[in-house]
């Protein structure tokens, strides 16, 4: 059973290996990590899937590992730190199996992308509030209400367990919001900060589909994909979604936050 979502950034320089001092800039969004993580052991949670932007990414079909992750930072230049995790078994075939049942492709795979920060980084932060194994299942190329219909399908294989079971949407937000951005400004970056955070709030999926794919592309943002999927998944819970940090400091866009399915926690 579902009891808990959340979304998650995953800039490297969250690490403080990677950031070398720079991390107190993003404190906000550590101090949010920190409450997720506390919530997870508050709730027990015995089962986490989380969703990835940078694993196996392909145009028509989505992807979940089928066998213990590891990777590193070697692409942010440390390739001596590293990250691993056991893999839930029995999640990715249920999860095979209720996506072949709904007709979504979704392909098990013993391969992964060493260097997925959007896994390296979640899993580094929490680290002991993970349970002792997780699922991974990757965004793809497909419309993105193919992304809400593989969240709802993949919310109701995990209603079937009767562990406590959490899902983390890993992305970060618009990657061009201003100057400030490496990779320049974008004349629409904030409103569509703006698009994704009143979305988030309100539980809105409509409002996410209908952001103009090129539009994402163009403004460089790689979490509308995983949140579809987390609200899907969490459609039928009474989702509390509550923002818990969105922060800038490079102009990029990073945004944490928690869902319930209880209102005395929203």
């Amino acid at each position: 059973m579902i009891v808990l979502g959340a979304v998650l950034p995953h800039p490297p320089i969250l690490l403080p290996q990677i950031a070398q001092g720079r991390e107190v800039h993003v404190q906000a969004t550590l101090n949010a990590y920190e409450t997720i993580a506390v919530r997870i052991q508050e709730l027990d949670v015995q089962r986490l899937l989380l969703i990835s932007t940078h694993g196996i990414v392909t145009l028509n079909r989505f992807h979940t590992l089928g066998a213990d992750l590891s990777g590193n930072f070697e692409r942010f230049g440390h390739p001596a730190l590293t990250f691993d995790h056991e893999i839930d078994q029995e999640m990715a075939n249920l999860l095979v199996d209720a996506a072949a049942s709904a007709e979504l492709p979704l392909s098990r795979t013993p391969i992964w992308e060493l260097s997925d920060h959007s896994v390296g980084v979640p899993i580094t932060l929490l680290g002991n509030a993970l349970p002792p194994t997780i699922g991974v299942v990757s965004i793809s190329f497909r419309p993105p209400a193919d992304h809400y219909r593989l969240g709802q399908t993949i919310g109701h294989a995990l209603a079937s367990l009767d562990e406590p079971t959490a899902i983390i949407a890993s992305g970060d937000a618009v990657h061009r919001l201003n100057e400030d951005s490496p990779r320049g400004s974008h004349p629409l970056g904030e409103e569509v900060q703006r698009t994704y955070e009143t979305a988030l709030t309100n539980w809105d999926h409509e409002a996410l589909i209908a952001i103009d794919e090129s539009l994402r592309r163009d403004v460089d943002e790689s979490v509308v994909s995983p949140t579809l999927i987390l609200m899907g998944a969490m459609q039928e819970l009474g989702a509390h979604p509550r923002i818990l940090c969105s922060e800038h400091p490079w102009g990029v866009g990073y945004v944490t936050a928690l869902v319930d399915t209880t209102p005395e926690h929203h």
